[in-house]
Protein backbone atom coordinates (compact mmCIF):
# COMPACT_ATOMS: atom_id res chain seq x y z
CA UNK A 1 0.00 0.00 0.00
CA UNK A 2 1.33 3.46 -0.86
CA UNK A 3 2.22 5.46 2.27
CA UNK A 4 0.46 8.74 3.16
CA UNK A 5 2.69 11.79 3.58
CA UNK A 6 1.70 15.19 5.03
CA UNK A 7 3.66 18.09 3.55
CA UNK A 8 3.88 21.17 5.80
CA UNK A 9 4.09 24.11 5.84
CA UNK A 10 2.63 25.54 2.67
CA UNK A 11 3.02 29.28 2.27
CA UNK A 12 -0.35 30.79 1.53
CA UNK A 13 -0.55 34.18 -0.10
CA UNK A 14 -3.79 34.53 -2.02
CA UNK A 15 -5.00 38.03 -1.13
CA UNK A 16 -6.37 39.81 -4.18
CA UNK A 17 -6.62 43.18 -2.47
CA UNK A 18 -4.62 44.75 0.33
CA UNK A 19 -6.45 47.24 2.55
CA UNK A 20 -3.95 48.91 4.85
CA UNK A 21 -4.28 51.46 7.63
CA UNK A 22 -1.33 53.26 9.14
CA UNK A 23 -0.60 53.27 12.90
CA UNK A 24 -0.74 56.38 15.03
CA UNK A 25 2.22 58.62 14.39
CA UNK A 26 4.23 57.67 17.46
CA UNK A 27 7.92 58.30 17.58
CA UNK A 28 7.85 60.48 14.40
CA UNK A 29 7.88 64.27 14.41
CA UNK A 30 4.57 65.64 13.12
CA UNK A 31 5.25 68.84 11.26
CA UNK A 32 2.12 70.99 11.50
CA UNK A 33 0.90 72.40 8.20
CA UNK A 34 -1.88 74.72 7.05
CA UNK A 35 -4.12 75.42 10.09
CA UNK A 36 -1.52 75.59 12.85
CA UNK A 37 -2.50 78.53 15.05
CA UNK A 38 -5.43 80.57 16.28
CA UNK A 39 -7.07 83.01 13.85
CA UNK A 40 -5.28 86.35 13.55
CA UNK A 41 -2.17 85.13 15.40
CA UNK A 42 1.42 85.16 14.18
CA UNK A 43 2.59 81.56 13.74
CA UNK A 44 6.16 82.05 12.54
CA UNK A 45 9.43 83.32 14.03
CA UNK A 46 12.06 83.28 11.33
CA UNK A 47 12.15 79.70 10.03
CA UNK A 48 10.40 78.32 13.12
CA UNK A 49 6.69 77.50 13.02
CA UNK A 50 4.73 78.16 16.21
CA UNK A 51 1.77 75.75 16.36
CA UNK A 52 -0.99 76.10 18.95
CA UNK A 53 -1.16 75.42 21.96
CA UNK A 54 2.08 77.41 21.75
CA UNK A 55 1.77 80.98 20.59
CA UNK A 56 3.12 84.53 20.67
CA UNK A 57 1.61 87.89 21.49
CA UNK A 58 -1.98 88.13 22.78
CA UNK A 59 -3.09 85.56 25.41
CA UNK A 60 -5.75 84.42 22.94
CA UNK A 61 -2.96 83.10 20.72
CA UNK A 62 -1.75 80.41 23.14
CA UNK A 63 -2.98 78.04 25.80
CA UNK A 64 -2.13 79.43 29.26
CA UNK A 65 1.50 78.63 30.03
CA UNK A 66 2.50 77.99 26.41
CA UNK A 67 3.51 81.54 25.50
CA UNK A 68 6.70 82.03 23.49
CA UNK A 69 8.59 85.16 22.46
CA UNK A 70 10.12 86.00 19.09
CA UNK A 71 13.34 87.98 19.44
CA UNK A 72 13.83 89.89 16.20
CA UNK A 73 16.64 92.18 17.40
CA UNK A 74 19.38 90.20 15.67
CA UNK A 75 19.97 89.21 12.06
CA UNK A 76 18.15 85.92 12.58
CA UNK A 77 14.94 85.86 14.67
CA UNK A 78 15.08 83.56 17.72
CA UNK A 79 12.09 81.82 19.29
CA UNK A 80 12.47 82.02 23.06
CA UNK A 81 10.83 80.14 25.92
CA UNK A 82 10.24 81.20 29.51
CA UNK A 83 12.49 83.97 30.78
CA UNK A 84 14.40 84.09 27.50
CA UNK A 85 17.27 81.82 28.55
CA UNK A 86 15.99 78.97 26.37
CA UNK A 87 15.84 79.04 22.57
CA UNK A 88 13.28 76.75 20.94
CA UNK A 89 14.70 74.38 18.33
CA UNK A 90 11.77 72.02 17.69
CA UNK A 91 8.18 71.35 18.78
CA UNK A 92 7.39 67.63 18.53
CA UNK A 93 3.65 66.89 18.69
CA UNK A 94 4.07 63.12 18.39
CA UNK A 95 6.03 62.89 21.64
CA UNK A 96 4.79 66.11 23.30
CA UNK A 97 8.40 67.26 23.43
CA UNK A 98 9.91 70.74 23.31
CA UNK A 99 13.58 70.83 22.24
CA UNK A 100 15.48 73.91 23.40
CA UNK A 101 19.05 75.09 23.89
CA UNK A 102 20.40 76.72 27.03
CA UNK A 103 23.53 78.83 26.73
CA UNK A 104 26.21 78.13 29.32
CA UNK A 105 26.28 76.31 32.62
CA UNK A 106 23.72 76.71 35.41
CA UNK A 107 24.74 79.80 37.34
CA UNK A 108 25.33 79.38 41.07
CA UNK A 109 25.98 81.91 43.84
CA UNK A 110 28.81 82.03 46.37
CA UNK A 111 27.09 79.31 48.40
CA UNK A 112 26.87 77.01 45.37
CA UNK A 113 23.09 77.42 44.97
CA UNK A 114 21.39 77.96 41.63
CA UNK A 115 18.27 77.31 39.57
CA UNK A 116 17.77 75.72 36.19
CA UNK A 117 15.05 77.18 33.95
CA UNK A 118 13.21 79.90 35.78
CA UNK A 119 10.39 82.18 34.75
CA UNK A 120 7.98 79.47 33.54
CA UNK A 121 4.36 79.90 34.51
CA UNK A 122 2.94 77.19 36.74
CA UNK A 123 -0.15 76.56 34.61
CA UNK A 124 1.91 74.93 31.85
CA UNK A 125 3.06 71.41 32.66
CA UNK A 126 6.73 70.90 31.72
CA UNK A 127 9.17 68.29 32.93
CA UNK A 128 12.67 67.24 31.99
CA UNK A 129 12.46 64.31 29.60
CA UNK A 130 13.78 60.89 30.55
CA UNK A 131 16.52 61.47 27.99
CA UNK A 132 18.19 64.05 30.25
CA UNK A 133 21.27 63.84 32.45
CA UNK A 134 23.27 65.86 34.98
CA UNK A 135 26.82 66.79 33.92
CA UNK A 136 29.48 68.23 36.23
CA UNK A 137 33.08 69.27 35.59
CA UNK A 138 35.50 70.39 38.29
CA UNK A 139 37.70 69.23 41.13
CA UNK A 140 36.45 67.81 44.43
CA UNK A 141 32.88 69.01 44.03
CA UNK A 142 29.45 67.39 44.19
CA UNK A 143 26.35 68.56 42.28
CA UNK A 144 22.82 67.78 43.46
CA UNK A 145 19.71 68.40 41.36
CA UNK A 146 16.32 68.73 43.09
CA UNK A 147 12.84 69.07 41.61
CA UNK A 148 10.27 71.73 42.44
CA UNK A 149 9.14 69.72 45.48
CA UNK A 150 12.65 69.52 46.96
CA UNK A 151 13.26 65.85 46.16
CA UNK A 152 16.73 64.87 44.94
CA UNK A 153 16.48 63.55 41.39
CA UNK A 154 20.18 63.38 40.46
CA UNK A 155 23.62 63.77 42.00
CA UNK A 156 27.26 63.02 41.20
CA UNK A 157 30.76 63.94 42.36
CA UNK A 158 33.88 64.91 40.44
CA UNK A 159 37.31 64.31 42.00
CA UNK A 160 40.82 65.43 41.19
CA UNK A 161 42.82 64.19 44.14
CA UNK A 162 45.58 66.05 45.94
CA UNK A 163 47.80 68.62 44.26
CA UNK A 164 47.79 72.11 42.87
CA UNK A 165 48.55 71.57 39.20
CA UNK A 166 45.87 72.20 36.55
CA UNK A 167 44.07 69.14 35.31
CA UNK A 168 45.53 68.12 31.93
CA UNK A 169 44.12 64.61 31.50
CA UNK A 170 40.66 63.24 32.18
CA UNK A 171 40.18 59.46 31.65
CA UNK A 172 37.20 58.32 29.60
CA UNK A 173 35.14 55.15 29.53
CA UNK A 174 32.41 55.92 26.97
CA UNK A 175 30.20 53.18 28.36
CA UNK A 176 26.44 53.49 27.94
CA UNK A 177 26.90 57.01 26.61
CA UNK A 178 28.81 58.10 29.73
CA UNK A 179 32.15 59.80 29.07
CA UNK A 180 33.27 60.48 32.63
CA UNK A 181 34.89 58.27 35.27
CA UNK A 182 34.32 60.85 38.09
CA UNK A 183 37.92 62.06 37.64
CA UNK A 184 37.55 65.66 36.49
CA UNK A 185 33.93 65.20 35.49
CA UNK A 186 30.86 63.11 36.23
CA UNK A 187 27.48 62.31 34.67
CA UNK A 188 24.31 60.98 36.25
CA UNK A 189 20.87 59.99 35.05
CA UNK A 190 17.84 61.93 36.26
CA UNK A 191 15.30 59.73 38.04
CA UNK A 192 11.57 59.88 37.38
CA UNK A 193 9.96 62.86 39.03
CA UNK A 194 6.93 62.54 41.33
CA UNK A 195 3.71 63.71 39.72
CA UNK A 196 2.96 66.09 42.57
CA UNK A 197 6.25 67.93 41.92
CA UNK A 198 5.70 68.27 38.19
CA UNK A 199 3.54 71.40 38.13
CA UNK A 200 6.61 73.66 38.00
CA UNK A 201 9.63 73.69 35.74
CA UNK A 202 11.88 74.65 38.64
CA UNK A 203 15.00 72.63 39.38
CA UNK A 204 17.35 73.62 42.15
CA UNK A 205 21.10 72.94 41.87
CA UNK A 206 23.50 72.76 44.79
CA UNK A 207 27.30 72.57 44.51
CA UNK A 208 29.19 71.32 47.55
CA UNK A 209 32.99 71.51 47.69
CA UNK A 210 34.83 68.94 49.78
CA UNK A 211 38.49 69.53 48.84
CA UNK A 212 41.05 71.11 51.09
CA UNK A 213 41.25 74.35 49.12
CA UNK A 214 38.25 75.45 47.09
CA UNK A 215 40.09 78.31 45.39
CA UNK A 216 42.86 76.00 44.22
CA UNK A 217 40.37 73.40 43.01
CA UNK A 218 38.54 76.03 40.93
CA UNK A 219 41.85 77.12 39.39
CA UNK A 220 42.76 73.55 38.50
CA UNK A 221 39.47 72.95 36.65
CA UNK A 222 36.48 75.30 36.80
CA UNK A 223 33.31 73.82 38.29
CA UNK A 224 30.49 73.85 35.75
CA UNK A 225 27.15 72.06 36.07
CA UNK A 226 24.72 71.34 33.24
CA UNK A 227 21.39 69.64 32.64
CA UNK A 228 21.47 68.34 29.09
CA UNK A 229 20.09 65.82 26.65
CA UNK A 230 22.05 62.56 26.83
CA UNK A 231 24.82 62.31 24.28
CA UNK A 232 25.67 66.02 24.27
CA UNK A 233 28.69 65.88 26.57
CA UNK A 234 30.34 62.83 24.99
CA UNK A 235 30.86 64.74 21.75
CA UNK A 236 34.59 65.57 21.51
CA UNK A 237 33.75 69.08 20.31
CA UNK A 238 32.01 69.63 23.66
CA UNK A 239 33.92 67.57 26.24
CA UNK A 240 37.36 68.58 24.92
CA UNK A 241 36.39 72.24 25.21
CA UNK A 242 34.97 71.96 28.73
CA UNK A 243 37.83 69.87 30.10
CA UNK A 244 40.69 72.11 28.95
CA UNK A 245 41.97 75.02 31.06
CA UNK A 246 44.01 77.07 28.60
CA UNK A 247 41.10 79.27 27.50
CA UNK A 248 37.38 79.79 27.90
CA UNK A 249 35.14 77.19 26.19
CA UNK A 250 33.86 78.08 22.75
CA UNK A 251 30.37 79.49 22.28
CA UNK A 252 29.31 76.42 20.29
CA UNK A 253 30.38 74.07 23.09
CA UNK A 254 28.29 76.04 25.58
CA UNK A 255 25.06 75.65 23.59
CA UNK A 256 23.39 72.96 25.70
CA UNK A 257 20.43 70.97 24.28
CA UNK A 258 17.54 70.24 26.65
CA UNK A 259 14.37 68.23 26.01
CA UNK A 260 11.20 69.13 27.90
CA UNK A 261 8.09 66.99 28.04
CA UNK A 262 4.77 68.88 28.12
CA UNK A 263 1.05 68.35 28.60
CA UNK A 264 -1.91 70.71 28.31
CA UNK A 265 -3.38 71.61 31.70
CA UNK A 266 -5.53 74.34 33.18
CA UNK A 267 -8.49 76.13 31.65
CA UNK A 268 -10.86 73.77 33.44
CA UNK A 269 -9.59 70.52 31.91
CA UNK A 270 -7.45 69.17 34.76
CA UNK A 271 -7.68 65.37 35.08
CA UNK A 272 -9.32 63.93 38.17
CA UNK A 273 -6.36 62.73 40.26
CA UNK A 274 -8.56 60.00 41.76
CA UNK A 275 -9.76 58.66 38.41
CA UNK A 276 -8.13 55.44 37.23
CA UNK A 277 -9.38 55.53 33.65
CA UNK A 278 -6.87 56.57 30.99
CA UNK A 279 -9.68 57.75 28.69
CA UNK A 280 -9.99 61.49 28.14
CA UNK A 281 -13.25 62.96 29.48
CA UNK A 282 -15.47 64.28 26.72
CA UNK A 283 -15.11 67.91 27.80
CA UNK A 284 -11.31 67.67 27.81
CA UNK A 285 -11.16 65.93 24.44
CA UNK A 286 -13.42 68.57 22.94
CA UNK A 287 -11.62 71.54 24.54
CA UNK A 288 -8.03 70.40 23.98
CA UNK A 289 -8.15 68.29 20.81
CA UNK A 290 -10.21 70.64 18.66
CA UNK A 291 -9.62 69.11 15.26
CA UNK A 292 -11.76 66.39 13.75
CA UNK A 293 -9.81 63.17 13.18
CA UNK A 294 -7.76 63.71 16.35
CA UNK A 295 -7.11 61.49 19.37
CA UNK A 296 -6.86 62.64 23.00
CA UNK A 297 -4.44 61.02 25.47
CA UNK A 298 -4.70 61.45 29.22
CA UNK A 299 -1.48 61.96 31.16
CA UNK A 300 -0.53 62.29 34.80
CA UNK A 301 -1.66 65.92 35.12
CA UNK A 302 -2.84 66.94 31.68
CA UNK A 303 -3.65 65.90 28.14
CA UNK A 304 -1.98 65.59 24.76
CA UNK A 305 -3.37 65.12 21.26
CA UNK A 306 -2.43 63.34 18.06
CA UNK A 307 -3.98 63.25 14.62
CA UNK A 308 -5.64 59.92 13.87
CA UNK A 309 -4.01 57.25 11.76
CA UNK A 310 -3.59 58.45 8.18
CA UNK A 311 -3.83 62.15 9.12
CA UNK A 312 -1.23 64.79 9.92
CA UNK A 313 -1.14 68.36 11.16
CA UNK A 314 -2.14 70.17 14.35
CA UNK A 315 -4.78 68.34 16.42
CA UNK A 316 -5.10 71.29 18.81
CA UNK A 317 -6.87 73.61 16.31
CA UNK A 318 -10.08 73.19 14.33
CA UNK A 319 -9.35 71.71 10.93
CA UNK A 320 -5.74 71.06 11.86
CA UNK A 321 -5.64 67.34 11.02
CA UNK A 322 -5.63 66.72 7.27
CA UNK A 323 -5.63 63.48 5.33
CA UNK A 324 -2.26 62.10 4.27
CA UNK A 325 -2.07 61.01 0.64
CA UNK A 326 -0.65 57.60 1.48
CA UNK A 327 0.01 56.82 -2.17
CA UNK A 328 2.65 59.57 -2.20
CA UNK A 329 4.33 58.16 0.91
CA UNK A 330 6.27 55.49 -0.97
CA UNK A 331 8.65 54.85 1.93
CA UNK A 332 5.80 54.33 4.41
CA UNK A 333 3.55 51.88 2.54
CA UNK A 334 3.96 48.56 0.76
CA UNK A 335 1.96 48.81 -2.43
CA UNK A 336 3.06 47.26 -5.70
CA UNK A 337 -0.38 47.37 -7.27
CA UNK A 338 -2.73 50.26 -8.02
CA UNK A 339 -2.71 52.63 -5.05
CA UNK A 340 -5.86 54.62 -4.30
CA UNK A 341 -5.88 57.07 -1.40
CA UNK A 342 -8.87 56.92 0.97
CA UNK A 343 -9.77 58.94 4.07
CA UNK A 344 -7.12 57.99 6.62
CA UNK A 345 -5.95 54.96 4.64
CA UNK A 346 -5.43 53.55 1.16
CA UNK A 347 -6.37 50.62 -1.06
CA UNK A 348 -3.94 48.60 -3.13
CA UNK A 349 -5.52 46.06 -5.50
CA UNK A 350 -3.55 44.27 -8.20
CA UNK A 351 -3.86 45.88 -11.64
CA UNK A 352 -6.64 44.73 -13.97
CA UNK A 353 -5.81 41.42 -15.56
CA UNK A 354 -3.62 40.31 -12.65
CA UNK A 355 -4.11 38.81 -9.21
CA UNK A 356 -2.00 37.95 -6.19
CA UNK A 357 -0.32 39.79 -3.31
CA UNK A 358 0.19 43.47 -4.13
CA UNK A 359 2.21 44.07 -0.94
CA UNK A 360 5.34 42.39 -2.34
CA UNK A 361 7.36 43.13 -5.47
CA UNK A 362 6.21 40.89 -8.30
CA UNK A 363 3.28 39.67 -6.23
CA UNK A 364 0.68 40.46 -8.89
CA UNK A 365 0.74 37.77 -11.59
CA UNK A 366 -1.01 37.86 -14.97
CA UNK A 367 -4.49 36.31 -15.16
CA UNK A 368 -4.11 35.10 -18.74
CA UNK A 369 -6.01 31.88 -18.03
CA UNK A 370 -9.44 33.31 -17.34
CA UNK A 371 -12.03 30.59 -17.99
CA UNK A 372 -9.39 27.90 -18.40
CA UNK A 373 -8.53 27.31 -14.77
CA UNK A 374 -9.61 24.30 -12.76
CA UNK A 375 -9.58 23.96 -8.99
CA UNK A 376 -10.68 20.38 -8.62
CA UNK A 377 -9.64 17.00 -9.97
CA UNK A 378 -11.89 14.03 -9.37
CA UNK A 379 -13.00 14.29 -5.77
CA UNK A 380 -10.02 16.45 -4.64
CA UNK A 381 -10.37 20.23 -4.37
CA UNK A 382 -7.39 22.45 -5.28
CA UNK A 383 -8.14 25.94 -3.89
CA UNK A 384 -6.01 28.93 -4.87
CA UNK A 385 -3.01 29.44 -4.54
CA UNK A 386 -3.05 25.92 -6.00
CA UNK A 387 -4.46 25.54 -9.48
CA UNK A 388 -4.65 23.41 -12.59
CA UNK A 389 -4.09 24.95 -15.99
CA UNK A 390 -1.82 27.53 -17.61
CA UNK A 391 0.17 30.27 -15.84
CA UNK A 392 -2.19 32.57 -14.00
CA UNK A 393 -4.31 29.76 -12.57
CA UNK A 394 -1.97 29.32 -9.60
CA UNK A 395 0.59 31.11 -7.49
CA UNK A 396 4.11 30.45 -8.86
CA UNK A 397 5.22 27.03 -7.60
CA UNK A 398 1.71 25.85 -6.74
CA UNK A 399 0.77 24.29 -10.11
CA UNK A 400 -0.81 20.82 -10.01
CA UNK A 401 -1.47 18.17 -12.67
CA UNK A 402 -4.79 16.36 -13.17
CA UNK A 403 -4.52 12.91 -14.80
CA UNK A 404 -7.79 12.37 -16.70
CA UNK A 405 -6.65 9.01 -18.10
CA UNK A 406 -7.86 7.25 -14.98
CA UNK A 407 -11.38 7.02 -13.59
CA UNK A 408 -11.82 8.90 -11.39
CA UNK A 409 -9.16 11.50 -12.37
CA UNK A 410 -6.11 11.68 -10.11
CA UNK A 411 -4.35 14.87 -8.86
CA UNK A 412 -0.53 15.02 -8.75
CA UNK A 413 2.01 17.46 -7.36
CA UNK A 414 4.46 16.54 -10.11
CA UNK A 415 3.88 16.95 -13.81
CA UNK A 416 5.22 13.44 -14.50
CA UNK A 417 2.19 11.99 -12.69
CA UNK A 418 4.24 9.17 -11.24
CA UNK A 419 5.10 10.07 -7.66
CA UNK A 420 3.11 12.37 -5.34
CA UNK A 421 -0.65 11.81 -5.70
CA UNK A 422 -2.64 14.47 -3.82
CA UNK A 423 -5.29 13.20 -1.42
CA UNK A 424 -6.26 16.43 0.36
CA UNK A 425 -5.27 20.10 0.50
CA UNK A 426 -6.02 22.02 3.71
CA UNK A 427 -5.77 25.81 3.75
CA UNK A 428 -6.74 25.76 7.43
CA UNK A 429 -3.51 24.18 8.61
CA UNK A 430 -1.38 24.75 5.49
CA UNK A 431 -0.84 21.06 4.64
CA UNK A 432 -1.00 18.78 1.61
CA UNK A 433 -1.59 15.04 2.14
CA UNK A 434 -0.14 12.89 -0.64
CA UNK A 435 0.26 9.22 -1.56
CA UNK A 436 3.67 8.14 -2.78
CA UNK A 437 2.67 6.05 -5.81
CA UNK A 438 4.84 3.05 -6.50
CA UNK A 439 6.15 2.86 -2.92
CA UNK A 440 5.92 -0.53 -1.24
Amino acid sequence: MAPLITISPVVMAAALMLLTSRPLLAGAVVKPEEAIGMPGCDTACGDMKVPYPFGMGSPSCYWPGFNLTCDRTGKTPRLLFGDGSLQVQDIDFANSMLSVTHTGEIKTDANGSGWFVGGIRDDGLYMLSSDSELVLTGCNVRATLKDGGGATISSCSSLCGAGHEPVTYVPSRLQGGMLCTTIGCCQADIVDQPVEAASKLSYGVQLDYFGGNRTTDLERLPARVFVATKGWFKQPSVSDELLQTSRAPSQDAMAVPVSLWWQVVGHGVEPDSNATSEVCPENAARSVCRSNDSVCSKGSKGYSCLCESGYQGNPYVAGGCTDVDDCKEEDAIRCYGVCTNTAGSYECPCPAGTHGDSSVPGGCVASRAAGRCSHSCGDVDAPFPFGIGPVGCYWPGFNLTCDHSSNPPRLFLDSQRDLFRVQKISLLDNTVIVLVDGAS
